[in-house]
């Protein structure tokens, strides 16, 4: 039973599997002591023990350490269209149904009886509010702010959408604009930036499942903590079943690994590196969920700083090459995801079919080319400034291992805090800085659409590390008009996927699961793209929250892995 656990979780394959029992064997043996009993393992969260009802005093503690300012504003604001893990990307939430009257013009219908957090009534007059504010400082990492023309209220409940030109990417723009009350939009209007829009107070001000009751995350600028309150006019009648909800957006990874696996009370859900897998099986406090997801790990090349060594392709080449992606994903990524030739998830679904046939530098480099000599002798001496979160230093460890057979050197900056990648990046065209890798969890936030990565090719824009580009630019602009999922627009995806790979703008590395320690006596389960549907879970009765007395022994018996496919 133990022996197939550890297999499960670890996802380690046979060669190595032998050696690793043995030491697995004894850490399971040493927890049998402490629970002074052989341990048996429990399959899934009780659900006869659910509580469907919100209770005033459930809570739940997240700590969410990559773009917590976008998950957040999806918990707490409503917009006419919300992301979603199916095909499209999107589903409908303010929105109930729309109509293409042409290719410029949209017709929205509006769903009806719907309240902002303040009680104030929602309809067409609020979404023609809120997108004239919107027009005014709208955000620029997509191309909405030179497509959108108008919005006209043709009744209460039904809104015309006027573009000045088409754009396939409009209905994934809608699921990034929130929408607010009045009263905050006279007071802060609509503030478009590098990061979106975010709420820049607490206050019951949007249209989401949870207000925003303390504290606030708008990219660059964050509390450490958020404190989230129950809507009582949420549109979804009985949801959220829980009352509050504590966000931490910076913490020290091996804080938070500890924190979710060996204290209770103190975080029920964090994302974990991929080597705590074991750890959370046998936690008794946590549960180790895993699903594959559409998220990326892009790490920048910084090809902006002055005489940087990066400005050389063949080195940025060269480094692709020495990655041995398939050991990486046994050894570091244990086996939590997939093997990628291109810098966007390959879960993508137009990126699943634009890269088939393609290898990855690593594996085009070893079937060319049986010695290592021609890597050694382009990357011999090279010294790289990588800057990362520390959540992703269990993979750098990985990469630098490989590196350093090739004569590479690392320097680290190392930080538990986004917002200081953010500020070493966004300033980094005006004012090119001496990292020369810089790796940023860059979960999906755009939906099962790789423009999430594709708009760091944009050099008109903050985030991208290219100095310059006019062939790839022509390509992003020709994106724009092509609606998701048609003939035209899975060609120029693959093109600019080739033109990427072509000039090996990041260095690539495996397409990762989502990896998640989660209370056990939580019900809930995570999405693929970048949200965080909580005003789905739910807690049972002996949720720390709610329970009175102590956790209970069998409650604490580990858990088979849960995976999500």
């Amino acid at each position: 039973m133990i022996l197939s656990l550890i297999f499960l979780a670890s996802g380690i394959v046979l060669p190595v599997y032998r050696f690793l029992v043995i030491f697995f064997f004894i850490q399971n043996l040493c927890a049998e002591l402490v629970f002074e009993a052989p341990l048996s393992y429990q399959h899934e969260t009780n659900v006869q023990k659910l509580v469907n009802v919100r209770v005033p005093k459930s809570h739940i503690k997240v700590f969410i350490p990559s773009i917590p300012y976008s998950y957040i504003s999806h918990l707490t604001n409503g917009s006419l269209l919300r992301l979603s893990d199916n095909d499209e990307g999107w589903e409908f939430m303010m929105a109930k149904s729309y109509l293409k009257k042409d290719p410029t013009t949209y017709i929205f219908k509006l769903r009806e009886n719907i309240f902002f957090q303040d009680g104030t009534p929602f309809n067409a007059h609020s979404v023609h509010e809120n997108f004239s504010y919107f027009i005014k400082q709208p955000f620029t990492y997509t191309d909405i702010h030179k497509r959108l023309k108008s919005v006209e209220v043709l009744d209460s409940y039904t809104v015309a959408f006027h573009l000045n030109k088409p754009y396939g990417m409009f209905f994934h723009d809608l699921a990034r604009i929130n929408l607010y009350t009045s009263v905050y939009l006279q007071k802060f209007g609509w503030q478009g930036s590098s990061t979106g829009d975010s709420t820049q107070e607490p206050g019951k001000y949007g249209l989401g499942p949870y207000i925003l009751h303390e504290g606030f995350a708008t990219g660059r600028k964050q509390t450490k903590t958020v404190t989230l309150k129950a809507n009582p006019y949420y549109y979804e009648e009985g949801k959220p079943y829980i009352e509050t909800i504590t966000i931490y957006t910076e913490l020290p990874t091996d804080r938070a690994v500890e924190s979710v696996i060996n204290e209770e009370g103190v975080l029920d859900i964090a994302v974990i590196p991929f080597n705590k897998k074991i750890e959370t099986v046998l936690s008794p406090y946590a549960k180790l969920v895993t699903m594959p997801s559409t998220h990326n790990i892009t790490n920048f090349f910084n090809l902006m700083k002055p005489n940087g060594i990066l400005k050389n392709k063949d080195i940025r080449l060269a480094l692709n090459q020495a990655i041995d992606q398939q050991n990486l994903l046994t050894f570091v990524y244990k086996r939590e995801g997939f093997i990628a030739p291109s810098a966007e998830s390959v879960n993508y679904s137009a990126v699943k079919k634009a890269i088939q046939g393609m290898k990855t530098h690593g594996e085009l480099f070893r079937d060319k080319m049986p010695s290592n000599d021609t890597l050694v002798n382009t990357l011999n001496g090279v010294v790289l400034n990588v800057v990362t979160q520390d959540r992703f230093m269990f993979l750098w460890r990985g990469i630098e291992y490989q590196l350093q057979q090739y004569g590479v050197s690392l320097n680290y900056h190392i930080t538990s805090s986004e917002k200081e990648l953010y500020e070493l990046l966004l300033t980094n065209r005006e004012n090119p800085k001496e990292w020369d890798i810089l790796t940023w969890g860059n979960d999906d936030w755009y939906g099962n659409h790789p423009w999430t990565v594709f708009f760091t090719y944009r050099t008109s824009s903050a985030w991208s590390a290219i100095d310059s580009d006019d062939i790839m630019q022509e390509l992003l602009e020709t994106l724009f008009y092509q609606d998701n999922h048609t003939p035209e627009f899975l060609m120029t995806v693959k093109k600019i996927v080739q033109r990427a790979y072509d000039e090996a703008y990041m260095l690539i590395v495996p397409s990762p699961n989502l990896v998640m320690a989660i209370n056990k006596e939580i019900f809930f389960k995570p999405s693929s793209v970048a949200i965080m549907p909580l005003w789905d879970a739910k807690i049972t009765s002996e949720h720390w929250s709610l329970r009175e007395g102590a956790y209970k022994r069998e409650s604490q018996y580990p858990f088979f892995p849960l995976r999500y496919e």
